[in-house]
């Protein structure tokens, strides 16, 4: 077994590689069209992840509501691909010995007398445990806008149109009740009696049968 000199360079290796993968992965999903792209594919295949069909790519990143990036569940798929990579360079380096008592296994340790460095090893284990769901979370937040603000900015569209109604040309021209024709095309008024073609949009005001 190596040393614990050895193995501590070893275990902060890992896990410098393990968070540039993590960042590799998540820059390529979020920098995708919403079900991902050819270089979102290359991804997977570097971890050796399988990719979803494209039809049901596009539904399930419609279904999530994302503005972008590759499917949740694959950028899951891809992440857990890695951290399984991961272990098993982990587990060269320090083999996990099973803990416990009367055949039942209540933890995993790495064999060493030392306390430090079993502390050291087990939260790096931790850490990939938690790595699926803290990173889904992550690129979930930054691909699927939260409801409020959706919700937000569809009403803003909604008040823009309100607002930028009123500035239309014809917003504030006086009708002359007389005059009831308006524009098939863009809903002015006719401004001059007998005068059948806009003066707005330059279409005939009645529309051709």
């Amino acid at each position: 077994m190596l040393s614990a000199s050895e193995i501590y360079p070893r275990l902060h290796a890992i896990e410098g590689h393990i968070d540039g993968h993590v960042r590799w992965i998540l820059d390529t999903a979020t920098a995708c069209p919403p079900g991902g792209n050819a270089s979102w594919d290359q991804v997977l295949s570097h971890y050796g992840a399988s990719p979803d069909p494209a039809l049901k790519r596009l539904q399930d990143a419609q279904q999530a509501g994302q503005s972008r990036g590759a499917t949740l569940l694959e950028v899951r798929r891809a992440v857990e691909a890695m951290l399984g990579q991961a272990r098993s360079e982990l587990d060269k380096v320090v083999p996990p010995v099973p803990i416990g008592a009367g055949g039942i296994v209540s933890a995993v340790g790495a064999g060493t007398a030392d306390p430090a460095l079993e502390s050291r090893i087990a939260t790096l284990r931790a850490k990939l445990t938690r790595i699926p769901d803290e990173v889904g979370h992550q690129y979930a937040s930054s691909v699927c806008p939260p409801k409020a603000a959706v919700a937000a900015s569809v009403n803003s569209v909604f008040a823009n149109a309100q607002s930028t109604a009123k500035l239309t040309p014809w917003a504030n021209y006086k009708i002359d009740p007389a005059k009831v024709l308006s524009c098939h095309s863009c809903g002015a008024p006719q401004e001059v009696a007998l005068d059948f073609v806009c003066r707005y949009c330059k279409s005939p005001m009645l529309k051709p049968q």
